[in-house]
């Protein structure tokens, strides 16, 4: 068995032989390079902070669009609470009117009673005053018949 100083020497070893390989073996064209690497290791703070940047803008963005649609939302909450309001008073203007309509038909019923009332009253006034009227010329006319009919019978008598 292998001593625990020799199993970290052999993996130290192997470790050193793979880096060597590595930076100094034959690159793919199809792999980047070590050196390639390295240099995009050393990049990549500038990649993160751009990152970051462009994380942050979009950060503000959001909340920019929050606030917007926050604002929005108190908009449509006022116009929803003044529609109300409107709905509401309408609805007691409704209700006046609609009682005030009834007042007006009741009255206008009444008064259609009224005119009916006088103009019964009326025609029976003037069927009153024609029968009278006929009623006298009639007196006339009968009292004249008779006269002219005694008047005739006595003048026949006389003249037997």
């Amino acid at each position: 068995m292998r001593s625990a100083f020799q199993r970290w020497y052999l993996g130290l070893a192997v470790c050193a032989l793979a880096a060597i390989v590595g930076l100094f073996g034959p690159a793919s064209s199809a792999q980047a390079s070590f050196f390639d690497r390295i240099k995009d290791i050393y990049q990549l703070p500038s990649n993160v902070e751009q990152i970051q940047k462009d994380y942050d803008a979009a950060k503000q963005q959001l909340e920019e669009q929050k606030g917007k649609i926050d604002e929005q939302q108190e908009k449509l909450s006022e116009a929803m609470r003044q529609s109300k309001e409107t709905e509401e008073k309408l609805l007691s203007q409704n209700d006046a009117l609609k009682q005030e309509n009834e007042q007006l038909q009741a009255r206008l019923k009444a008064m259609e009673e009224l005119a009916q009332n006088k103009e019964k009253r009326n025609r029976k006034i003037t069927t009153m005053i024609l029968t009278v009227v006929g009623l006298v010329i009639g007196y006339f006319v009968i009292g004249r018949v008779i006269r002219f009919v005694l008047w005739r019978n006595r003048r026949r008598a006389i003249r037997k």
